[in-house]
């Protein structure tokens, strides 16, 4: 009886989905480092709102473009990025410092998930965005750093996104 080796290779398709951009985007972007044991931690819940391409036995992956970020502002991270989320103690829920500019390709290794190349990478804070089509959490009621303006593709009607919290009255 013959041993035969069998080797699979499967085929997936990784979807870039940039409906959150709303026209010709400006110059507006900037370096930042993710911190990737924050994006580890994401619920399984929320991994299909924040990756594409994920599954329990991915060795890769994708993070979503137009994902809201935040800046981490205390613990050994305080300096990094991570997904927005309004009910992070690590300063993540303050306000939304930008939004990733492309899909991020991540490699899960032996030692955690690292983004292929560099943990750097381009978070715009400007634009238009249509907010609706944004992956991740909510940002309705989020501070929004930097110069955003939301547009309701359907009316054409804009608002920029509030760059203090509202006080209440």
């Amino acid at each position: 009886m013959a041993n035969n080796m069998v080797r699979t290779t499967g085929l997936r398709t990784v979807k870039d989905d940039q409906t959150w951009r709303y026209g010709e985007q400006l110059s507006g972007t900037v370096s930042v480092t993710l911190d990737m044991d924050v994006f580890q931690a994401i619920t399984k819940a929320d991994r299909d709102k924040y990756f594409t391409g994920y599954t329990d036995d991915a060795t890769d992956f994708y993070i979503k473009s137009g994902l809201p970020l935040a800046r981490i502002t205390s613990g050994a991270s305080a300096g990094l990025y991570g997904p927005y989320n309004p009910s992070a103690t690590d300063g993540r829920k303050e306000a939304v410092a930008g939004l990733l500019e492309s899909n991020i390709h991540v490699l899960v290794t032996a030692g955690g998930w690292v983004v292929d190349d560099t943990q750097m990478v381009g978070m715009r804070f400007r634009g238009n965005v249509i907010v609706e089509n944004l992956p991740g959490a909510a940002v309705t009621d989020a501070v929004w750093n930097g110069d955003f303006v939301a547009v309701d593709p359907d009316t054409g009607v804009t608002k920029r996104l509030p760059n203090e919290k509202k006080t209440g009255n």
